[in-house]
């Protein structure tokens, strides 16, 4: 029988607060910023759900989509408009990042029966940042999965449009948008996979590198046939962080360039 996915994207609003008991309110200052704020703060979070079975002979229809979109409101109900925290049972041990929140997210849809073959499960906390959830184990057929099987991804994007700070001296932009994808395990202190201020600096730091340097006009990146600025970027990433899975750039016409390393 043919397979196929699925896949529904539906919004829905919460708060949470990233706190660690266990540390003082200095050391979370440090670490959290604005995000250990007392009283939270809220998100319009966008979950995309994708779903993977044989295809209805008869209806020609994994699911049907009304179906599916029922399924899933009733299910954000739990989460909508809640501040994660202080409303739900989930993160009393855990700290509800977007890492933490698309796991949450992803082992309650898993347990249902109707939504129980995921594929994929991707949680935007912003435009800017995403994390992203899969089983590999799923791939060989297995119908009991694991937590531990999970593979979680966080995703971070640049705008490169609005020019780039190197030194004293203010480059022109480029009108891309730079997406990074970062695999391995969240850690358990800060429920993070990657500490985002180091990466963001580590990011602006390259950039702002490579446009002193002139060595990528604006020019020589229409259309995105040129990997060299990736294979630079990734060079200088891979090292300070081993689970960098994936650079891309994105154009405004909706053409991507993907590098992988040597992976």
């Amino acid at each position: 029988m043919a397979k196929a996915t699925l896949t529904k994207r539906i919004e829905f609003s919460a708060s949470h607060r990233y706190h660690n008991p266990a540390w003082d309110a200095e050391r979370n200052r440090q670490v959290f910023g604005a995000c250990n704020y007392e009283h939270g703060h809220g998100h319009n979070y966008l979950l995309e759900v994708t779903l993977k079975g044989e295809v209805d002979a008869v209806t020609g229809m994994i699911l049907n989509l009304y179906d599916l979109k029922q399924i899933l409101t009733e299910f954000l109900e739990e989460f909508d408009h809640k501040h994660l925290n202080l409303d739900t049972p989930y993160f009393r041990d855990r700290i509800p990042t977007t890492e933490n929140f698309a796991l949450v997210l992803w082992e309650r849809l898993a347990s249902r029966p109707e939504t129980r073959h995921l594929d994929r499960l991707r949680l935007y906390e912003s435009e800017v940042l995403f994390a992203e959830v899969t089983d590999p184990s799923s791939c060989s057929g297995s119908s009991a999965p694991s937590s531990s099987n999970l593979h979680v991804t966080i995703g971070r994007r640049y705008s490169l449009a609005d020019g780039i700070i190197a030194g004293s001296r203010q480059h022109a932009g480029w009108p891309f948008t730079l997406e990074v994808l970062i695999h391995g395990p969240i850690d358990t202190a800060t429920g993070q996979i990657v500490n985002l201020t180091h990466l963001d600096q580590a990011v602006q730091r390259q950039l702002g590198h490579i446009a002193s340097e002139d060595q990528y006009p604006r020019s020589v990146l229409f259309p995105l046939q040129d990997v060299e600025l990736l294979r630079t970027m990734w060079t200088a990433l891979s090292t300070p962080f081993p689970g960098l899975s994936q650079l891309s750039l994105h154009d405004l016409q909706g053409t991507i360039l993907s590098y992988h390393g040597d992976r």
